[in-house]
């Protein structure tokens, strides 16, 4: 066995252990903070979405009724549940942009409320299962990573087709103000659109990255202190111990000098093997001087016998 052999063997197990360690501990939290990140952004949407269906609520409850009492021929859009909620969302849109919220349809009686292709897409899903409540994702924009969650608009009360079944049904202002042609024709039970909030996910990713590369800095330096710790170590208990074993054995094994020093540190399987060739040295150094004094002894024996 050679020394460098072992050094080497030693030293690619440890970087092997030790980058596996580094991988797996900086992939794992990266995943557990995306994870949660994802968990933290579907929580403020629902409770974003909550709200806005609370001022939904609050606007059919105590303003509809109110505004109703005015004269037909005039048309308020505060009396649309919709209007007061989305209007609020989009002044806090003007500081927090990449919070929205929106009531896209297929046919919508405004031009603002037109679904776009992405919506659209959604919306076809609702329809394809009437059993689908909830529609969660990530997608990206231009200049941000949005968590999005949307839920089907679905015509269930009869109230909604005197202002979206047929235009003579509706009231007059409302067709002066927007026309005959958008907004109509909706049905009792068709899912005609979504309401849909977003999220930023953006400053969330990156302050997972940010922890995330911190982790893997200070498990680098872990890692480098403990690879310099552990070969220094064994250099010292395993590495050069055996090596002067390994000295010893050669010299014992190939001639009879039993003066080579063994070593008296190292691991402790070691110093009991050093103590083991110790004993068998000894022992084979006795052997070999037991062995040299009987051919000396009948070496001298032989000439007295001639002479006799």
């Amino acid at each position: 066995m050679h020394s460098p052999g072992v050094r080497r063997t030693v030293r690619r197990i440890l970087l092997s252990v030790f980058l596996f360690a580094l991988l797996a501990g900086v992939g794992g939290f990266y995943l557990l903070l995306q994870e949660r990140a994802l968990r933290q952004a579907a929580s403020e949407a629902r409770i974003l979405l909550t709200s806005a269906l609370a001022i939904r609520e609050y606007t059919t409850d105590h303003i509809l009724p109110k505004l109703s009492r005015l004269p037909e021929e005039e048309f308020h859009e505060e009396t649309v549940p919709s209007y007061a909620a989305q209007t609020v969302f989009r002044a806090v849109a003007r500081t927090y942009r990449a919070y929205t919220y929106r009531e896209p349809a297929l046919n919508p009686t405004s031009p603002a409320d037109l679904a776009t292709p992405f919506e659209v897409e959604l919306i076809r899903r609702f329809r394809a299962d009437p059993a689908l409540d909830e529609i969660s994702g990530i997608r990206a924009t231009d200049t941000d990573r949005l968590f999005y969650l949307s839920r089907p608009i679905r015509v269930t009360q009869e109230r909604c087709l005197a202002c979206h079944g047929t235009p003579d049904r509706a009231p007059p202002a409302m067709v002066a103000k927007y026309g005959s042609t958008a907004g109509f024709g909706w049905r009792m039970g068709e899912t005609v659109g979504i309401q849909i909030l977003t999220v930023p996910l953006t400053e969330a990713m990156k302050g997972s990255l940010e922890l995330v590369g911190l982790l893997g800095l200070g498990l680098a330096l872990v890692f480098g202190v403990a690879y310099v710790a552990l070969t220094l170590s064994l250099d010292a208990m395993v590495v050069r111990p055996l090596r002067a074993l390994s000295s010893a054995a050669s010299a014992a094994s190939q001639s009879s000098d039993t003066r080579r020093p063994l070593p008296k540190s190292g691991a402790g399987e070691i110093r009991d093997l050093a103590e083991a060739i110790e004993r068998l040295r000894t022992s084979l150094g006795k052997a070999l001087v037991q062995l040299g004094g009987r051919g000396g002894s009948r070496g001298a024996s032989l000439p007295g016998r001639e002479g006799g």
